[in-house]
């Protein structure tokens, strides 16, 4: 068994775990570990970064400096985490708090200096533009944005001049099965989650901790204690202890009834051959549109997700059509959309057209749904609150994250006021505001049946009230 031992008065002995043995041994130059809290993946990077990688320069090319930048989110987990853990394995190094730079030797034969960078925006590029790097560790990587991660990529094997080798490492807890790194990464064993999609990036190799793998290293009861204390939160529990794909909760959560367990189908949800409802996010330039059905009175099923950020409404449009013809063959649909999606625009050759004039054209008659956003996130939540109210395929995976913590309000931003301002915008929002479009429709009806859009009589006013109760 491989074990490095940090130079400390009193010995430290780094004893390493199967997943952290196929990692250090691994010849992929760009790494990632994804595991459960307390796994000891903060520990492997450090000894990576700290003494196998410039042991192993040394050995193999004769390079006694290398330098490293390691990331992290917020400068205060930075300096309270991954700094102190850096220092509890290397205790010689020695610390510049100005330039915020660890340095430390091995028998004056490598040199090792760190650079520790704040990134949690892509606006923090400039942080590492002028970098001359050996390699980088983001610690936490899922929460540092992807164009930091690009950045990155070139500023290594830049140091010391002409290296001959770059590396990357990354320590996460689990992503969502739609973040980057769960398709980027070749993983030496599958991911407790669906296959991911897409060919791995190459010379990128990923480790996916098993569940307590390293609870011999910790304290007694440590999971059992977290187990307890979250007990009323299943899906953190998976991601945190069981090391399943997740999602970071990043702000307030928008819907208060949710339950993964209750509200997504165990198996795919079949179509009952009645008419279809959809609903459109269509008024900006990342649509997306859900299809929902209504099987029996007050039961709300969600059969299909689409989404894009690269398509056209009218390319988004005719892809939809297809795959509807495709899945539900002769289906009768009732559309429903953003009210936006009406506002006008001059168009090339004169004249002024909308995305919704543009899906009519295509054969799709949307509707404008409702624009107030409460009522919206009302019309939703209500849904969630009754038995069998909403149920989800299993396959709306954006739609599912959503829900866990991926739809969400702005972190610094009060919830109340414009609340449409307040609302996180990312690649959760458009499908959710999809969804909003046509169950405020499907829940405004008279009496039972979710048969179709309901409009409320008008307001009578104050006389007309007074003289029906007089009668």
């Amino acid at each position: 068994m491989m074990q490095a031992v940090a130079e400390k008065a009193e010995r430290r002995i780094y004893t390493l775990l199967p997943t952290m043995k196929r990692f250090h041994e691994s010849s992929a130059q760009m790494r990632c570990i994804v595991g459960p809290v307390g796994s000891g993946k903060t520990t492997s990077a450090s000894m990576e970064i700290g003494y196998y990688l410039p042991q192993f320069m040394n050995r193999e090319f004769g390079i006694k400096q290398t330098r490293w930048a390691v990331i992290r989110n917020t400068y205060n987990e930075l300096m309270d985490t991954t700094l102190r853990t850096v220092q509890e394995w290397f205790p010689q190094a020695i610390w510049r708090a100005q330039r915020k730079t660890l340095f430390f030797w091995y028998d004056n034969k490598c040199e090792v200096e760190m650079l520790f960078r704040s990134c949690d925006r892509p606006d923090d590029i400039k942080k590492l533009k002028s970098l001359e790097l050996t390699g980088y560790w983001i610690d936490e990587s899922i929460e540092v944005p992807e164009e930091i991660k690009r950045m990155l990529k070139n500023r290594i094997g830049r140091f010391p001049r002409k290296c001959p080798c770059r590396f990357g490492i990354e320590t996460t807890n689990p992503p969502d099965v739609e973040h980057p790194t769960y398709s980027e990464f070749a993983w030496d064993t599958p991911p407790p989650g669906p296959i991911p999609e897409g060919q791995p990036l190459p010379n990128h190799a990923g480790f996916w901790q098993p569940p307590r793998e390293n609870e011999a290293n910790l304290r007694p009861n440590y999971y059992a204690d977290l187990a307890n204390d979250y007990k009323d939160y299943p899906d953190w529990l998976e991601m945190y202890i069981d090391g399943k794909p997740g999602i970071i909760i990043r702000g307030k959560l928008i819907y208060h009834n949710f339950k993964r367990d209750y509200h997504v189908a165990k198996q795919p949800l079949i179509w009952a051959k009645g008419p279809l409802y959809r609903g459109w996010d269509n008024s900006g330039n990342v649509p997306a549109c859900v299809v929902v059905q209504v099987p029996r009175p007050n039961h709300i099923q969600l059969l299909k997700e689409f989404h894009s950020d690269r398509l056209g409404i009218v390319d988004f449009t005719n892809y939809v059509q297809n795959q509807c013809n495709l899945l539900w063959p002769n289906a009768e649909y009732e559309e429903w959309g953003d009210p936006a999606g009406e506002n006008e625009y001059s168009k090339r050759g004169g004249g002024f057209t909308s995305n919704a004039k543009l899906m009519r054209e295509c054969g799709v008659n949307v509707k404008p749904s409702e624009q107030n956003i409460r009522a919206r996130i009302e019309a939703v939540d209500q849904s969630l609150a009754r038995i069998e109210g909403l149920v989800i395929d299993p396959s709306c995976i954006r739609i599912i994250n959503g829900f866990l913590g991926g739809y969400c309000y702005k972190p610094d931003v009060a919830t109340t006021g414009e609340e449409r301002d307040a609302i996180m915008k990312n690649r959760f929002s458009h499908p959710h505001d999809a969804l909003q479009y046509v169950l405020v429709r499907l829940t405004r009806t008279r009496g039972k049946s979710l048969k179709g859009p309901y409009h409320p009589p008008p307001r009578r006013g104050r006389m007309a009230k007074r003289k029906m109760a007089r009668a």
